[in-house]
């Protein structure tokens, strides 16, 4: 009503007609519109907050999340695949989930993270996880961001109990517990650590990357021989499983030690052992050094089996007591085989054992009462040092008393560290084995601290020691001393197989390389052909310039025209014999390991990295190296390891090579197999 029922004058909102004073009636007051807005507004916003508290977040599939659901809140549920990475410093949390349908990263920031990492909900690999939060659409990346931790749900598998070995690829995402010993801790490249734990069926490495260790707040503090118990998630590098933990509190040392070999004895072991970790115990019979490590003969009254130490192990013992013929020890290791000959080979220093010390050998022994009978004997034994004669592995000095002469062997890993005084007229005082190579006496067996220096001499690298009519240097002799036959040079298209036994000079360019079990075979090339030279592991070993001869290398050979299956070869008698004109270093395209693929095989390719692991086989090594972008795995054969310069350092982790050979595939494996020794360069 806006008009006064009793004068009829306009009157508003008043509720009294200003103008008669009648009072009007059947108005609605102000005040209740006001209380009933108010109330009504109330309402509503309760009902609203009531239906957004309530209602569900729309759960979808990953990939259904398309362009038109750009910046959608959604839910998505999935298991995670992939570790988490985390930014202390800009507080960034991300990893991967994935469902049947797809894979989609999920990610916090800072105030959020915060949140997650206190409540501990970082979901680790293998791990339900289940969140909503607001969708990124790109063309070629789907991802997720959390807004609201508590939407962020991980749902944990119970480990189950597990043998190491038992652990196989088709066991990815399984969460399992593992008891063992830790028996390496390296770190391939900066931001992962690689824990390899051993029980008595196999071995594992434990992957602890530099973000675990952030998350976790914990760093891992173990050691070599350290049980542990580790619940992790079984993942895979290549088709290798190895175990990723939640958090560095799961790798939980023990105080009881797990057992990781059974003790058996000798003549126990057979072939079906190899592959095989055990524990003997038995008396050094026999010592045997190589250019990368020593043989040790054991017996312990059932047979007889070869120790095998790199030279690795050996230099871990350097505080230990040096075993030696007569000491009786115990050996924990791998059984392998070798030429049909069974091996035990020790992955520590700390699984060699001398129980019981042998007896000290004599003092001062006179170098001429030495004979062909003492071979084997350990001596101690003072002179004055010949010049040295440096060789393809190591070095030759000859020792003399007064009384005759004997050689004393260094090999490169010994001789890299003796004393710089040794030199031509020192004299020092050596302990070693006495050994016979080519009908001469030779002390072998030395390591540094075997070697004490009374006076210093003079270090004369390049001269040869001069032969004596009591003793005969076991190299090769040099050219001057061997001449060689004055030929004339042959046209290799010129040699038949009627000239077979026939001595000629030939020069040519090396256009390929082959590794044998005794030798290394070169494809000479001048233009008129092509023939085979072939040089037996004598030949090769001193040949002076051995590491100029590779591919590309222009060569001189003298030697005696041969014959095997249909191929002509020349074959040398001295390393003197074989010259290089032009050298040529191991080449080829430099490659990341992480793009070699079997599309490769057959192919040259050069790699260099870092020495992750090592693992001995009967008649090669397997060096894995990797670049920060992969790993592969170098396979060398034993005659080509022998004869690598600071071949110790292979056996090193973290050790820098660079390698040169072909690709290869073996059982669905990438490797690279070097030809030759200089192949394989520690730089």
């Amino acid at each position: 009503m806006t008009h006064c029922p009793s004068c009829g004058r306009y009157v508003g909102p008043y509720e009294a007609c200003p103008y008669c004073g009648a009072r009007l009636t059947g108005r609605t007051s102000i005040r209740i519109v006001k209380i009933a807005a108010v109330a009504l507004a109330t309402v509503g916003l309760a009902l609203l907050w009531l239906a957004a508290t309530r209602a569900e977040v729309p759960q979808v599939t990953i990939n259904q999340a398309g362009a038109t659901m750009n910046m959608a809140y959604v839910r998505v549920k999935g298991h995670c695949t992939r570790a988490a990475t985390y930014d202390p410093e800009s507080e960034y949390l991300g990893f991967w989930i994935e469902d049947d349908t797809g894979e989609m990263h999920i990610s916090s920031y800072q105030a959020e993270t915060r949140q997650i990492i206190e409540q501990n909900r970082v979901p680790a690999l293998g791990d339900l996880v289940e969140v909503a939060g607001t969708l990124r659409v790109r063309e070629d990346f789907l991802a997720l961001t959390i807004n609201v931790p508590e939407q962020l749900k991980v749902t944990r598998a119970e480990p189950v109990d597990r043998d190491i070995g038992t652990i196989a690829p088709e066991d990815q995402y399984l969460r399992v517990r593992v008891r063992g010993q830790v028996r390496q801790v390296i770190e391939p490249y900066q931001g992962l650590t690689l824990i390899t734990v051993r029980d008595g069926t196999g071995s594992i490495p434990i992957a602890v990357s530099r973000d675990l260790i952030a998350l976790s707040g914990i760093p891992p503090t173990l050691t070599t021989g350290q049980p542990v118990e580790v619940v992790a998630t079984v993942s895979l590098y290549g088709d290798r499983p190895q175990l990723v933990p939640a958090s560095v509190a799961d790798i939980v040392p023990l105080s009881q030690p797990v057992p990781v070999a059974v003790e058996k004895p000798i003549g126990e072991l057979t072939t079906a052992d190899v592959g095989q970790l055990v524990v003997v115990r038995g008396t050094i019979a026999e010592v045997e050094p190589f250019s990368a490590g020593v043989k040790y003969t054991l017996d312990d009254g059932s047979g007889t089996i070869i120790a095998l130490l790199w030279q690795s192990v050996r230099d871990g013992m350097r505080n230990a007591a040096e075993p030696e013929i007569g000491a009786e020890v115990q050996v924990q290791g791998e059984v392998s085989q070798y030429r049909g000959e069974l091996e035990l080979v020790p992955e520590l220093a700390e699984d060699v054992q001398v129980l019981v010390a042998a007896t000290s050998p004599p003092a001062k022994t006179p170098i001429g009462t030495l004979t062909t009978a003492d071979v084997g004997r350990w001596v101690t034994l003072r002179g004055t040092l010949g010049p040295p004669d440096p060789f393809s592995a190591g070095v030759k000095f000859t020792l003399g008393d007064g009384t005759g002469q004997i050689v004393l062997l260094l090999w490169s890993n010994v001789a890299k560290s003796a004393p710089e005084e040794m030199g031509a007229g020192a004299q020092v005082i050596v302990t070693g084995q006495v050994a016979e190579y080519q009908g001469a006496l030779e002390l072998t067996n030395l390591n540094v601290g075997k070697i004490l220096v009374i006076s210093a001499g003079t270090p004369q690298p390049t001269e040869t020691p001069t032969a004596t009519p009591t003793l005969e240097p076991i190299s090769t002799p040099t050219p001057e001393e061997t001449p060689t036959p004055v030929v004339e040079l042959t046209p290799i298209g010129a040699i038949t197989a009627d000239r077979i036994g026939e001595e000629v000079m030939v020069e040519g360019t090396v256009a390929g390389t082959a590794s044998l079990s005794a030798g290394f075979k070169f494809t000479l090339d001048d233009g008129t052909g092509q023939i085979v030279l072939l040089m037996w592991h004598n030949v090769y070993d001193n040949c002076w310039d051995a590491a100029e001869i590779n591919l590309g290398a222009k060569v001189r050979a003298t030697g005696t025209i041969g014959q095997y299956e249909g191929e002509l070869q020349i074959q040398p008698d001295f390393g003197a014999d074989v010259k290089a004109i032009e050298g040529a270093s191991a080449w080829a395209i430099p490659r990341e390991i992480g793009s070699l693929t079997g599309a490769d095989a057959g192919q040259w390719a050069m790699i260099e990295g870092e020495v992750i692991r090592v693992e001995g086989l009967h008649s090669a090594v397997k060096v894995f190296v990797g670049d920060g972008t992969g790993e592969i795995a170098v396979f060398i054969w034993r005659t080509v390891l022998d004869r690598i310069a600071d071949n110790t350092a292979l056996g090193t982790p973290g050790s820098r090579v660079r390698v040169v050979g072909t690709v290869e595939v073996y059982r669905g494996n990438l490797e690279i197999v070097p030809t030759l020794p200089n192949d394989v360069v520690v730089p």
